[in-house]
């Protein structure tokens, strides 16, 4: 059964003020093991002015999978090529499948969310081990990379990249004769500063250059 929860209540607590935001949705597809399944979500001029500077936010609402050390998730910005690994084949090597905990909710993954002085807190990783067989919990989370609970910075990866474009979402079933799964849809949710127009550019430029007057 493939379901969503509600997390407007922890938006609404964890969201930063920022200039704007831009928020994209993509559908969802089965995840059956047998090739890469992916979700495009594009930017174009009906979103306004382009962002830079940004904070990037996954959620993947109504995602179901019944071993989520099969899975790798990542998020790629096609016309720059940058591409960010959200989570893969969490538990491994500690464990030779990976974890065997279960996604069944909404997941919602953000770099504010990490604390260097506390990483267990947010980390997907720690929530996977603890469940055991069981589900991990619905929550925030910090992205991380292959083979390791270690903090990976998606607003890194796509340092210099602005919102317009096509950004796609990549998720893998590394071992297909088990355990499949399913995401019901995903939100995109991009956190930043307009990128100025070229004329206000050309007119801070020319403002320089003139420097400030003054009567003699």
């Amino acid at each position: 059964m493939i379901r969503t929860l509600s997390i407007t209540t922890a938006l609404a607590c964890c969201s930063m003020a920022s200039a704007a935001v831009v928020l994209g949705s993509g559908d969802g597809f089965l995840i059956d093991g047998s090739a890469v399944h992916s979700s495009s979500i594009v930017i174009g001029p009906s979103y306004g002015t382009p962002l830079q500077n940004l904070n990037v936010e996954v959620r993947l609402m109504g995602l179901e999978h019944t071993w989520v050390g099969d899975l790798i998730v990542t998020l790629t910005h096609v016309e720059s090529g940058a591409t960010a690994t959200i989570f893969d084949s969490v538990g491994f090597p500690a464990e030779t499948f990976g974890f065997p905990a279960q996604l069944d909710g909404s997941y919602v993954f953000n770099d504010n969310i990490y604390n260097p002085s506390n990483p267990a807190s947010g980390s997907f990783w720690a929530a996977a081990d603890a469940a055991g067989i069981g589900v991990i919990p619905t929550a925030f989370y910090y992205a991380t990379g292959y083979g390791s609970p270690s903090f990976v910075s998606m607003d890194t990866a796509f340092a210099g990249v602005t919102s317009a474009g096509t950004w796609r979402l990549d998720v893998v079933d590394t071992f297909a004769a088990f355990d499949d799964g399913a995401l019901f849809k995903w939100v995109l949710v991009l956190d930043g500063t307009p990128v100025p127009a070229p004329g206000a550019i050309a007119l801070l430029g020319l403002a320089g250059l003139l420097g400030p007057s003054r009567r003699r």
